[in-house]
């Protein structure tokens, strides 16, 4: 087999999404019935103030900036979806940053919000990242990055 194409077969294998914290769910998501309806369009997860916040996988940074007062990074990963960072407490990374699997890009504020669009539309960003199967701790939690 050529150099080039072991490099390729390579890029080809998806890598495991890394858990962007570790820490307890604390709601979760909620389709909302119509685009401009109630709903929770990501899951807002406990940790500890200042952990670092990590990408899930590998992307390019699209957006970074407050929305309402709260801080927002957004990583296009590929593949018409984008990986939402949100209630962050700081961040130093730029749009137009390229960055792997488990990159810091953040620090927590004692909360993330994780949220994932593919093409306009959310969905439910434990099972699109494959974290589904966390482990429950008490009703309706799951545990991140274990």
């Amino acid at each position: 087999m050529s150099h080039l194409v072991a490099v390729l077969l390579a890029v080809s294998q998806p890598v495991p999404p890394v858990a962007p914290v570790r820490g307890v769910v604390i709601d979760g998501f909620r389709a909302p019935a119509c685009q401009r309806c109630a709903g929770h369009r990501g899951v807002t997860i406990a940790t500890t103030m200042g952990t670092p916040v990590r990408a899930v996988t590998a992307g390019v940074i699209v957006f970074v900036g407050q929305v309402a007062g709260v801080l927002y990074v957004v990583e296009d990963i590929g593949r018409g979806a984008r990986v939402t960072y949100g209630q962050l407490g700081g961040s130093s990374i730029v749009i137009g940053s390229s960055v792997e699997a488990g990159q810091a890009i953040g620090v927590s504020s004692g909360r993330l919000y994780l949220g994932v669009r593919v093409h306009g539309s959310y969905v439910n960003p434990l099972q699109f990242l494959g974290f589904g199967h966390g482990r429950l701790v008490g009703r309706g939690s799951v545990i991140v990055g274990l």
